[in-house]
């Protein structure tokens, strides 16, 4: 998706940029589980052992 022109993410307000961050925090972090997840799975360890 192309940036609006005009659009300056340093004027977001403290609101508009927590929303932002708690988006873009759940989806990273899906991403980064999922992609543990498969490590484990190519190294055939399933169980995360700190767990």
């Amino acid at each position: 998706m192309p940036a609006r022109p005009g659009f300056d993410p340093r004027t977001l307000t403290d609101f508009q940029l927590d929303e932002l961050t708690h988006r873009l925090t759940g989806r990273i972090t899906r991403l980064l589980r999922t992609e543990l997840r498969l490590d484990r799975e190519r190294i055939g360890r399933l169980r995360d052992p700190r767990h």
